[in-house]
C-alpha cells in the first residue's frame, strides 16, 4: 500500500479502492463518499422505482383486500347453503 500524500486526511472518504489506495472523493456526513456507502436512494428517488407494487403500503392493501374477498366468499357460501 502506498503512503498517502494528501495533506488533509479527514476530508477524504478513505475507503480502500481497487488499486489499494485510499479513495480521493470528499466524504459526506456518514464518513464515506457517495460511491462507498453514502447516499442511498429509496422510493420514487430510486432509479428502478417504476410502479410501487411492492411497497409496504401496497402489499398491506392487497392482503386486506384478499382477506375481505375471503370473508365475502364465506358469507355468500353460508347464504346459499341455508
Amino acid at each position: 500500500m502506498k503512503p498517502s500524500t494528501y495533506p488533509m486526511q479527514s476530508v477524504y472518504c478513505g475507503a480502500k479502492t481497487r488499486n489499494c489506495d485510499k479513495c480521493r472523493n470528499y466524504f459526506m456526513m456518514n464518513g464515506r463518499c457517495r460511491m462507498h456507502g453514502g447516499k442511498a436512494k429509496s422510493g420514487m428517488d430510486h432509479g428502478r422505482y417504476t410502479e410501487g407494487n411492492f411497497t409496504k403500503e401496497s402489499i398491506a392493501s392487497r392482503r386486506k383486500f384478499s382477506e375481505l374477498m375471503r370473508q365475502s366468499r364465506e358469507l355468500l357460501k353460508g347464504m346459499h347453503s341455508k
